[in-house]
């Protein structure tokens, strides 16, 4: 996979992370931006991420969007960006996709003059560099010689475990947290020899890791932190962003049956679940054959959900048969109702 391929796909799985239910996108959004949102009344939008600038009409693409509508007061909108390495030109692009993002929804007074409203934005940078600073500063001049001060606040996800961003409410974007080990093994894997002992180190803290984002989706779902939909849509991520080191850097059999089975195991709850439903609701009916029925619908429901979230963001087929236990013909099926 090219860096290019490989920043792409990291950028489509942390995308994906915001199509998770309301609940969980305004605890980020409370969290990352210090402000008190009511789930009781809230309910998010994903605003277009697509803008027109003109002159040559060019396209400008910011990462995410968001929206909140709440019938007890304004409707802000928020712009996340998420950065997986250091860009010099952070800060312009930034002033940029702000103005862009206010044009896009502005509006004129009594007194015939155009307001824009800037979004509340934040980066987020995935890999550590030593010239991220604790925000982006730009100092705008007018003509008429006044100023305003444009700062983007950052937030350095890699500087934290999967556990503290769970702990401050960051749960959403726990396995973005796999990206900051491309640069650490880009940085053995180059050295001219392989010094064994630390690159085997490395896979176990990749593990580790996984194995603390498996704890706490699971967690979280039993005591109604989090929903099944939002735990599906993190473990998929988490999926998709280990395979990514896999093909590149780990390329160990053993790691990868580790990771499967961390994920088969959470999976299987979720199985589980369906499984007991199923039986419920064959008691509700009262007859053997709607029991059998109900268990074989809920099973399948469930391991459905699992596989199509994996394979939205392009999972490989292997690695989803052993997530769920389907089958190849089973799968197929899967993929031909999503079309």
């Amino acid at each position: 996979m090219s860096k290019d391929n490989s920043r792409a796909a990291i950028d489509e799985t942390a995308k994906f992370l915001f199509d998770a239910p309301d609940h969980a996108i305004i605890d980020f959004i409370s969290r990352i931006f210090s402000i008190h949102i009511d789930k009781a009344t809230a309910e998010i939008t994903r605003a277009s991420s697509e803008y027109i600038s003109h002159p040559g009409f060019s396209r400008h693409l910011p990462d995410i969007v968001l929206s909140v509508h709440d019938k007890t007061g304004p409707e802000p909108l928020f712009h996340i960006e998420i950065q997986t390495e250091h860009d010099g030109m952070m800060d312009l692009r930034m002033v940029k996709y702000g103005y862009l993002i206010g044009a896009s929804r502005s509006q004129m007074d009594e007194n015939d003059t155009r307001i824009i409203s800037i979004p509340h934005q934040v980066v987020i940078y995935l890999e550590e560099h030593k010239r991220i600073r604790d925000e982006l500063k730009v100092k705008i001049i007018f003509p008429d010689e006044s100023e305003v001060d444009y700062n983007i606040p950052v937030f350095r996800l890699y500087a934290y475990s999967a556990y503290e961003l769970s702990e401050m409410d960051l749960y959403l974007v726990i396995p973005l947290i796999l990206v900051k080990y491309r640069k650490r093994f880009d940085i053995i894997c180059r050295r001219k020899n392989l010094n064994q002992e630390e690159f085997d180190a490395l896979v176990q803290d990749v593990l580790q890791d996984i194995e603390q984002i498996t704890t706490i989706t699971g967690t979280y779902e039993e005591k109604g932190v989090m929903d099944e939909k939002t735990k599906d849509i993190i473990l998929s991520a988490t999926i998709e962003l280990y395979t990514q080191l896999h093909q590149k850097y780990i390329r160990d059999r053993k790691s990868k049956e580790r990771v499967e089975n961390m994920i088969e195991s959470v999976t299987q709850k979720i199985s589980k679940k369906w499984h007991m439903i199923g039986i419920e609701e064959g008691r509700q009916e009262g007859r053997q054959e709607g029991r059998q029925e109900g268990k074989r619908e809920g099973i399948a429901e469930g391991v459905k959900i699992v596989a199509k979230n994996l394979l939205m963001i392009g999972t490989a087929d292997e690695v989803i048969l052993k997530a769920t236990g389907l089958t190849p013909d089973e799968l197929d099926t899967i993929k031909r109702e999503a079309l």
